[in-house]
């Protein structure tokens, strides 16, 4: 083996910091002695159940306009989803036998492109919290607190959403790797010479190459397999919340736009959260749609493996494969509710804009409404 270079060690390092930060947020449990576990586990518990009972009795004592319901759904959706993470975490932590990917497999490597992912996800994310801390003295107090309640959850669920990205991107370096061979196997194939190639001898001989190339994809399948019943539910559970999220910014953005004079710092963090939102979704839905296109191009390529002149057990172990391909698709699904790709994020855009319209028809219906009873 030789020896790590600058960059890919800075790359681990990278990776190593972003795995902590994971553990510090519940998020993973690996390798962690069980005291450390139930000491985690009761300090965010402790600290829901304390802001879930402010925020019921705060909800009590205020008149709740339109904006006001939608911090508190907000509140409610973001502490939830974290709430279920933390709860799954701490269940996970203590099963004899822990999942490898559990354990993160992404960050046991040290590759350059999965550092620089984590880098280019969370400066976005640093410079929104920058926005929200240093104009927080122009907020009212309760978007102060909102902002404060909300603050551990959004970064947990944003954290979840990168580490299921590094595990897809990881398990789509693979899934290539495979397609490369079998793009080599296929042209040596479709070679005319020498002539001993076209002998059925010749493609017995690559029997062996054929069932590894087999036996790896059934690998690569399993692989998407852990990581829907890793990332399934909580992948779940942040869509609905980015989701409710997109469509409430959207809104406090149009509500910003239209006050005069402009909130510059208000526009730019609306801005900010609706950009964080769009960009993990789109990478999310895009990696997890390459998976599903290198699947179907390697189905693909295999039938440039079958040969006439081959033996019957050339040509039925190819079959065999091509007919893996097609009941062993490479699709991350939260669920099994729906698939992440791109077409569900254009669904998503297209329903937001729905929603958005909901949302500015009540709040002109409101403003009609208070100017009739004044």
């Amino acid at each position: 083996m030789f020896p790590p270079t600058r960059v890919q060690a800075i790359s681990r390092v990278v990776l190593k910091i972003f795995h902590l930060i994971l553990v510090a947020f519940s998020l993973r449990s690996s390798r962690l002695p069980r005291l450390v576990l139930w000491l985690r586990f009761l300090g965010w518990l402790t600290w829901y159940i304390f802001m879930w009972t402010q925020s019921v009795i705060y909800a009590q004592t205020i008149d709740c306009p339109l904006d006001c319901s939608l911090r508190h759904m907000l509140t409610f959706f973001q502490t939830v989803s974290h709430a279920f993470i933390v709860v799954t975490s701490f269940l996970d932590g203590f099963r004899i036998q822990q999942d490898q990917l559990n354990e993160a497999i992404a960050f046991e490597d040290s590759d350059p492109w999965l550092a620089s992912t984590v880098l280019a996800m969370l400066v976005p994310i640093l410079g929104v919290e920058y926005l929200v801390c240093s104009n927080a003295p122009e907020y009212a107090f309760r978007i102060r607190v909102y902002h404060l309640k909300t603050l551990p959850s959004f970064l947990a669920l944003q954290m979840q959403i990168i580490s299921f990205i590094l595990e897809v991107m990881k398990v789509n370096i693979k899934v290539r790797q495979t397609k490369l061979q079998l793009q080599i196997l296929a042209r040596e194939l479709s070679c005319r010479w020498p002539q001993s190639k076209q002998k059925p001898q010749f493609f017995d001989q690559q029997i062996h190459r054929v069932k590894d190339l087999k036996r790896r994809y059934n690998d690569l399948h399993y692989m998407f397999v852990r990581i829907n019943g890793c990332f399934g539910g909580s992948l779940l559970t942040i869509i609905i919340v980015y989701f409710a999220l997109f469509v409430s910014n959207s809104y406090w953005l149009f509500v910003d736009i239209r006050t005069r004079p402009w909130r510059i710092y208000a526009i730019w963090l609306n801005l900010g959260f609706i950009f964080n939102v769009a960009l993990q979704m789109a990478a999310a839905c895009w990696h997890c749609q390459q998976s599903y296109n290198l699947g179907r191009q390697i189905g693909c390529l295999i039938s440039k493996l079958v040969k006439p002149q081959g033996s019957k057990r050339y040509n039925d172990l190819v079959s065999e494969f091509s007919l893996q391909t097609l009941h062993q698709r490479f699709v991350v699904t939260a669920k099994d509710f729906f698939s992440l790709n791109l077409h569900l994020l254009s669904s998503m855009f297209a329903a937001v804009v729905t929603y958005l319209v909901i949302l500015i028809q009540f709040m002109f219906a409101e403003r009609s409404s208070k100017r009739s009873s004044g």
